[in-house]
């Protein structure tokens, strides 16, 4: 007998497509530093050691930092789903 006051819990990714979805991020990781080399290069002086004012300092290093990895798991995900759908999921 199904409740109808509580919805079906709905499962997040299989641990199969999650991989993907890492894999994929990590490629766009390789790719995104392989495209802005340069500008890391010039960067790396600025990240260490701290300078005055820290809060400048720490919002570059969380910018930097941030955008990193928002960008490549963003599009790490949008790439993985749809390799996952299209090549791996099992069509039940």
């Amino acid at each position: 007998m199904a409740n109808s006051e509580f919805p079906e819990p709905q499962p997040g990714p299989s641990w199969e497509q999650l991989r993907v979805r890492l894999a994929c991020s990590a490629g766009v990781a390789v790719v995104q530093l392989a495209i802005f080399w340069e500008f890391v290069i010039r960067s790396l002086p600025l990240l260490w050691p701290p300078m005055e004012p820290l809060s400048q300092w720490a919002t570059f290093l969380m910018i930097s930092a941030g955008s990193f990895i928002v960008i490549s798991g963003f599009f790490g995900t949008l790439i993985g789903d749809q390799i996952y759908k299209r090549y791996l999921a099992d069509d039940r």
